[in-house]
């Protein structure tokens, strides 16, 4: 389903691009600006992806080294959860 979906924003959005090019003058440099556009989304969304898994990886490190400093059988892992929790409520509030 999402596939699907996907795959057909990508064809709608080469379509739109495909018709302001055939048009020419105006046309070509809007779908240049698209396509710029496109490549910064995607390159966008890569940085933020990595950024995302590095964050993770840091707190799950962290999470396992209290767990076995203080040998607490998971509940180091719930401690970091909540500190991410009050935290994600804190910078919502803002």
């Amino acid at each position: 389903m999402k596939q699907s979906i996907i795959d057909f924003l990508s064809g709608l959005s080469k379509s739109i691009t495909q018709g302001f090019i055939e048009h020419g003058g105006i046309g070509t440099s809007i779908g240049e600006g698209i396509e710029k556009l496109r490549k910064k989304l995607f390159i966008t969304g890569v940085a933020i992806s990595l950024a995302a898994t590095g964050f993770f990886l840091t707190l799950w490190g962290i999470a396992s080294f209290i767990d076995a400093m203080f040998t607490m059988r998971g509940l180091g892992f719930v401690l970091i959860g909540l500190i991410g929790v009050l935290t994600g409520a804190l910078i919502y509030k803002k």
